[in-house]
């Protein structure tokens, strides 16, 4: 079903991109055969999500019904739910090592290189009253790890810097979370 409605959605954003595309467009698009994509395209008429219109003779013409607008609006909110419950979730985990990490006398904060989720470290420091800082990490000096800060290692370092940075007492941000799952 997953695959249908990134099917849909792709056909979606074709036909807006071109309203009078053709099915061998849509299948170039979708990287598909045309054979595929008319079964496709029969499927989700079937289900109402697709429209067929006789252009002339030869051209059929495609448009995306509200049922498969409801479809792709219903995938949007299904996707920012389960966004939004993973970044509570990660939220509630770095609130708690932070408050765990000042309870045991730590100062502050420091990520050494780089995260995606840096702003909810940064939130979780500033609810708690902790400095946070950054540290990019560069190959040419040796990192030095603050011995009276809570040191993070962000996810989108190389596995070299991530492997030593822990090693030398850092807490691996990507294992951390993926312990929460």
């Amino acid at each position: 079903m997953n695959s249908d409605i990134a099917t849909l959605q792709n056909i979606a954003n074709t036909l807006e991109e071109n309203p009078l595309a053709s099915q061998r467009f849509l299948a170039e698009n979708a990287n598909m055969s045309v054979g595929l994509m008319n079964a496709v395209l029969k499927r989700f008429v079937e289900r109402g999500w697709i429209m067929l219109t006789n252009v002339n003779l030869k051209k059929l013409s495609y448009a995306v019904t509200p049922a498969g607008i409801a479809e792709l609006t219903a995938r949007s909110h299904k996707f920012a739910r389960r966004t939004f419950m993973i970044a509570n979730k990660y939220n509630d985990t770095l609130c708690t090592l932070v408050k765990n990490a000042k309870n045991d006398g730590k100062k502050s904060v420091v990520l050494y290189g780089s995260s995606y989720i840096k702003f909810l470290l940064e939130y979780a420091c500033q609810t708690l009253n902790m400095d946070f800082e950054e540290q990019q990490i560069n190959s040419i000096s040796p990192v030095q790890i603050e011995k009276d800060a809570l040191c993070i290692v962000g996810e989108m370092n190389n596995e070299d810097d991530i492997k030593s940075l822990t090693k030398k007492g850092c807490t691996n941000l990507l294992e951390l979370l993926n312990q929460e799952e």
